[in-house]
C-alpha cells in the first residue's frame, strides 16, 4: 500500500493554479474553435502543409515545457507556451464542429467535466501507488497509437466504437495518474513561487490533455451512438 500524506500537505492555492490554468486552456481553446468555425475562416486554412506545421509546433511547445521544468527561467515563458498551445489545439478542434451537432459537443464535454472530476478526485485521496498504472497505460497509449498507424497505412478496418472504449480507459488511468503525480511534484518542489507556478502550468498542459483526449473519445462514442439510432 502506498501511503497518500503528502497530498495532504500540498497547499489549496497551489493546486488552484493547476486547475485554473487547465480551465483556462479549455477556454481558449473553445473560443478559439469557436470564432474559426463561426467565421468560416477554418475553411481557408485547410491545407495539409498547415496541419502539418501545427503538430510540430505543439509537439515542440510539449518537449520544451517539459524542459523548463529544471531550468531558470521565468514561470511567464510556461505560461506564453500553454497559451499558445491552446490556440494550435483550438485551431485542431474547429473540424469537430463540421462532424458532430452542438448537441452532441455540448452532451460529450458535460459527461467528461463529470467523469474528470471523479478521476481527479479518485487521484487526489487514493493511498495506492499509481506509478505502475501510470507506466503500463502510456505503454497501452504508444501500442494503440502504433496500432492506429498500422491500421491506416495498410488499410485495414477497425473497429471504432472498441477503439474509442480502450483508448478511454487508458486515458483514465493516465489522468489519476497525473493527479498523483501533480501532488506529489508540488509538495516535492523547493516551494518558492517561481517552483510551484512552472510545475503548476506544466501539470496544467498534462490535465489538459487528459481532458481533451476524454472528451473526444466520449463524443466519438455519443455520435456513433446517435447515428446507430438512425
Amino acid at each position: 500500500m502506498y501511503t497518500n500524506n503528502y497530498s495532504n500537505s500540498v497547499s489549496t492555492n497551489s493546486l488552484y493554479k493547476v486547475y485554473s490554468w487547465m480551465m483556462v486552456g479549455l477556454g481558449i481553446t473553445a473560443i478559439t474553435s469557436a470564432l474559426l468555425y463561426a467565421s468560416g475562416i477554418f475553411m481557408l486554412i485547410q491545407i495539409p502543409m498547415i496541419s502539418l506545421l501545427l503538430f510540430i509546433v505543439q509537439i515542440s511547445l510539449t518537449i520544451s515545457m517539459g524542459r523548463q521544468l529544471s531550468r531558470n527561467t521565468p514561470a511567464s515563458t510556461m505560461k506564453t507556451m500553454f497559451i499558445v498551445y491552446s490556440l494550435t489545439m483550438g485551431i485542431n478542434m474547429t473540424s469537430l464542429a463540421y462532424v458532430y451537432s452542438a448537441g452532441q459537443i455540448a452532451a460529450a464535454f458535460g459527461i467528461s467535466a463529470i467523469y474528470f472530476a471523479c478521476l481527479a478526485i479518485i487521484g487526489k485521496t487514493t493511498k495506492m501507488d499509481l506509478s505502475k498504472v501510470g507506466n503500463i497505460c502510456l505503454i497501452g497509449l504508444i501500442a494503440m497509437i502504433f496500432s492506429q498507424f498500422f491500421f491506416m497505412l495498410f488499410r485495414v478496418s477497425m473497429d471504432v466504437r472498441l477503439l474509442s472504449i480502450i483508448t478511454l480507459l487508458i486515458f483514465t488511468g493516465i489522468t489519476v495518474w497525473d493527479v498523483q503525480r501533480m501532488n506529489r511534484l508540488l509538495i516535492q518542489s523547493d516551494g518558492s513561487v517561481v517552483a510551484q507556478d512552472k510545475i503548476a502550468i506544466f501539470m496544467a498542459l498534462q490535465l489538459y490533455l487528459d481532458f481533451l483526449n476524454i472528451f473526444l473519445r466520449i463524443l466519438q462514442l455519443i455520435g456513433m451512438g446517435n447515428r446507430n439510432n438512425k
